[in-house]
């Protein structure tokens, strides 16, 4: 499975890829891919605290234990960043 932007990403590279076949260089696309791979980041962050409000709901308690997986860990896992 793949975040919207690590998707994103991957379609402009091919469409990029696409046009430097054809003989062109569009470099509107290369920003296009920057801005994604700049916003990953972003999105990441944003999982985070979604992922931490979901942890806090599922506990009942506001506490995470020791013992849960990381966001990392589900990140990774999740996201085949491995």
């Amino acid at each position: 499975m793949n975040t919207p932007m690590q998707i994103l990403i991957v379609q402009l590279k091919d469409l990029y890829d696409y046009d430097l076949s054809e003989g062109k260089r569009n470099w509107t696309i290369l920003a296009g891919i920057e801005l994604a791979q700049a916003l990953l980041e972003k999105e990441k962050e944003m999982l985070a605290g979604v992922w931490l409000d979901a942890q806090v709901a599922y506990q009942g308690d506001e506490y995470i234990k020791p013992s849960d997986p990381t966001f990392d860990e589900y990140y990774e896992e999740t996201f085949n960043t491995k």
